[in-house]
């Protein structure tokens, strides 16, 4: 099987077999290939990994960060895809909006026993209150999504049955936009564990039932409240959080943090060392049961890439690092913010945690300040970012090292001891 050496490999293959000639740098190893408004990024990625199927292209599509996932190749390069000029309001975001929007149309539609004809989907307006035009829905949907929205509402509909609930279907509404809200306050005053609402919970559409419309979730204080909550609606059917994900002819369907339990990934070691010795590489890892991370400045940010043994874990940035080591150990996980000065005292700190490090070799103080002093600011930042966890989480107890490798997987796939109860429809 022939496999990329670097990204541009992957460029010229993606030019010659598929057609395509725009792309953007991500990574090292990673692309984005960017495609007209109106395009398809699911079928564009699908058609990647269709043509260049020698170089082991599969398409993931809980890849990366991106809601459509990526096209992934042996040896750890990947493609992802979006529209040209989107990003934020641009067309990526409102194809989102129009087959999220469609997918609670469509499930009114099934739910109140109606035909998927036009006249059918306008008359069940009762039923759904989303943030894009029906018009839109009814006349821009690719036939693609169409069928997913078809088959995706008749899974809905067999796990969670109308019979007496009157659901509502939401996207974009006064009642999400509320529970948004919410959800803000609540995380500011737990320490921002969460970098944004979709590490929290991935839903996408809610089903409120006739009884979880009057349920006031603003009267919970806390994340757990929260929680406890919702978890108890989604048994009784009643507030229905929905992650969706393209679908073509089969559905599957997942309940997930309904209970305390999550799924454990023990420790197994931590590397802060590099082919090329400490000061070859600004990164580290830390290796779990199932994937390892790699913690290092992507752009402006440090943050952790998991990777489990066949697929894409997620990523977790500083932050929420700081939030569950601190949670963890009690200690103070200095920030990146903190750390940007080659002053004494951060030196100091810098070499104090190489030493803490087990597999570091033996420096003399002035050594290693002279080491330090010839690399570059994102050498630094990253590598003095890296140590310091490499140097707490090898003091830890194995305990609390197998509960900090969980808290990290878990967060990273939205499945933390704090993150929301949702259903996953894909």
């Amino acid at each position: 099987m022939p496999a990329f050496k670097e990204r541009d490999d992957l460029k010229i293959q993606l030019d010659s077999k598929c057609g395509y000639k725009d792309f953007k740098d991500q990574t090292r190893k990673g692309l984005v290939v960017l495609i007209p408004k109106g395009g398809d990024r699911i079928a564009t990625l699908e058609t990647i990994a269709k043509k260049l199927k020698s170089y082991g292209g599969k398409y993931d599509p809980n890849g990366g960060s991106s809601s459509v996932g990526r096209t992934v190749f042996t040896g750890g390069f990947f493609a992802e895809c979006k529209i040209k000029g989107g990003g934020g309001s641009g067309a990526g975001s409102d194809l989102t909006a129009l087959t999220e929007s469609a997918q609670c149309v469509y499930s009114a539609a099934l739910y109140n026993n109606k035909k998927y004809t036009h006249a059918d989907l306008k008359a069940v307006k009762n039923f759904y209150i989303i943030d894009d035009k029906i018009q839109s829905v009814l006349t821009k949907l690719p036939d693609d999504w169409i069928e997913s929205s078809k088959i995706i509402a008749a899974k809905l509909k067999k796990e969670f049955p109308a019979s007496g609930k009157n659901y509502v279907h939401h996207r974009g509404s006064p009642w999400v936009n509320k529970l948004e809200q919410h959800w803000k306050k609540l995380n500011q005053d737990a320490g921002k564990p969460f970098s944004n609402l979709n590490k929290w919970s991935p839903a996408d559409t809610w089903m409120i039932s006739s009884k979880g419309k009057q349920i006031d979730i603003t009267k919970t204080k806390t994340l757990v409240e929260l929680n406890n909550l919702l978890a108890k609606n989604l048994k009784s059917k009643d507030i229905v959080g929905v992650s969706l994900k393209k679908a073509v002819g089969t559905v599957s369907f997942k309940l997930l943090n309904t209970s305390k339990n999550r799924p454990v990934y023990a420790f197994e070691k931590a590397a802060i060392i590099g082919k090329s010795g400490f000061f070859g590489s600004g990164d580290c890892y830390l290796i779990f049961d199932g994937g390892k991370a790699q913690f290092r400045k992507f752009g402006s940010t440090w943050q952790g890439e998991l990777k489990g043994k066949n697929a894409n874990m997620g990523k977790m940035s500083g932050g929420p690092v700081k939030a569950l080591l601190d949670n963890i150990t009690g200690d103070n996980f200095i920030p990146q913010r903190d750390l940007l000065e080659r002053d004494e005292e951060t030196i100091d700190l810098f070499y104090k945690w190489y030493n803490a490090c087990k597999d570091t070799p033996k420096m003399k103080k002035y050594d290693f300040y002279a080491e330090v002093a010839k690399k570059d600011q994102n050498w630094f930042v990253s590598k003095i970012l890296c140590t310091q966890l490499v140097s707490v989480v090898e003091s830890m107890s194995k305990k609390d090292q197998d509960r900090f490798t969980s808290g990290m997987v878990n967060y990273a796939g939205s499945e933390s001891e704090l993150s929301g109860p949702y259903c996953k429809v894909y």
